[in-house]
């Protein structure tokens, strides 16, 4: 039984996620899955019809369009709608294998009593994102975009094509991405990084301006040294630092519009060339030039 507060899972651009078994079915009118635990970890998104998700204390009424994770160990009780039974897509996996062959999850289900499952507090499962520092991955979120993905998933699953054990990884890999997108993007309502959204926007918009942590902290409501520790536990690092990513970021963009890169340079806000190149190439291994013409090769 888990007991942590926190998993860490590690950086996403290093995971090797396998998948350990997929499937799309309609359940029966009030088919219930627990209260269980399984060995792994398990997403499900619900295609049509609506269900019930018991994880610990928290109860997810689900819809069309919405997803739910849980992960190994955890107590849950899933419970389908007995007037509108659910079709979903379901999806068991281990976050870091080597292995890409499928490890059946059915061997390690195993029951747990009622009482396991209300005291269970699910743990945070926490992903380190460069440039965002860490993000929870969310236990329930709204996320229609990712229906196709799910399907590809069981498809490539049921298959079994040649290949298809790698083509999993690299589907898997980009569902959690996404998934990891939406959290970082602001469609979740909590968490520290909702405390300095509009810093992030302010440089996101306008990435020209030489913003400095005090007018960024003003736009918050804070001291500027308590915005500015807030500011590098929540993005892993400075408001200045962050300010030099967004632009190059924003750089990389209008370099491939064939612009020179002078008017990238003041566009961005920068007085010195010079200045901006070095910038670049700190961030990305590459001088400006070498960056363009490495997009015009086929």
């Amino acid at each position: 039984m888990i007991t942590k507060e926190k998993i860490e899972i590690g950086k996403l651009s290093m995971l090797k996620p396998t998948v350990n078994f997929a499937n799309k079915m309609t359940a029966e009118p009030g088919q219930v899955w627990g209260p269980r635990t399984i060995p792994d970890c398990q997403l499900i998104y619900v295609i049509s019809g609506k269900a019930e998700l018991m994880l610990g204390t928290n109860v997810y009424h689900l819809n069309p369009g919405e997803c739910v994770f849980y992960g190994g160990e955890s107590p849950h009780k899933l419970i389908s709608s007995k007037k509108d039974p659910f079709t979903f897509t379901s999806i068991h996996f281990s976050w870091e294998e080597d292995s890409l062959i499928p490890i059946h999850p059915l061997p390690g289900i195993k029951n747990c009593t009622a009482t396991e499952l209300i005291h269970f507090v699910s743990p945070s499962y926490l992903i380190q994102v460069e440039e965002h520092g860490e993000v929870k991955f969310p236990n329930h979120f709204i996320l229609p975009i990712v229906e196709g993905l799910f399907s590809q998933i069981v498809r490539e699953y049921r298959f079994e094509e040649p290949g298809y054990t790698f083509v999993l990884r690299g589907l898997l890999t980009q569902l959690i991405t996404i998934i990891i997108r939406n959290e970082i993007n602001g469609k979740h309502s909590s968490g520290e990084r909702r405390k300095i959204a509009p810093a992030l926007e302010a440089i996101r918009k306008q990435p020209n301006i030489n913003w400095s942590s005090a007018e960024l902290a003003d736009l918050c409501g804070y001291h500027p040294t308590y915005f500015a520790s807030l500011f590098r536990e929540t993005t892993g690092c400075s408001p200045k630092q962050y300010l030099i990513q967004e632009r190059i970021r924003k750089a990389k963009q209008l370099l491939l519009e064939v612009k020179t890169i002078e008017e990238v340079s003041i566009k961005l806000g920068y007085t010195s060339l010079h200045y901006f190149c070095r910038n670049f190439k700190s961030e990305t291994g590459l001088t400006p030039t070498e960056y363009k013409l490495q997009s015009l090769e086929i």
